[in-house]
């Protein structure tokens, strides 16, 4: 049989470590956001029981909560290095271009400026 060598090094990096308790924490956020989403999937069943449509804002909830999960599952099965909320950037504002910011100032009352000018 071969002997398999362990590289005490690589076994004791930090940031392996660091990776396997964002990995367990994870772990238990997935948890309860499944809990949520049975929850958020009874209430729009009512929504649309009553209304006949789903709820637009929990939809938009539940969309936010489904990249959540699929990001978390991914770092968890090693898909990606790239950590999930909050740690991720949000694609949405690297797309934006930053206008520039002019301050000035508006005067409202002008009545007394024209009364000075005509003095």
């Amino acid at each position: 049989m071969t002997q398999i060598e362990i590289d005490k090094e690589e076994i004791l990096k930090g940031s392996k470590w660091i990776r396997f308790l964002f990995m367990i924490l994870y772990g238990f956020v997935i948890n309860f956001v499944i809990t949520i989403c049975i929850g958020l999937a009874i209430v729009q069943f009512m929504f649309y029981l009553f209304t006949s449509k789903p709820n637009a804002s929990i939809a938009n909830f539940n969309s936010h909560l489904l990249e959540f999960f699929h990001d978390s599952l991914a770092f968890l099965l090693f898909q990606t290095e790239d950590k999930p909320f909050p740690f991720k950037e949000n694609d949405d504002a690297s797309n934006e271009d930053e206008g520039e910011v002019i301050e000035g100032e508006l005067d409202t009352d002008t009545s007394e400026e024209t009364e000075e000018v005509k003095e």
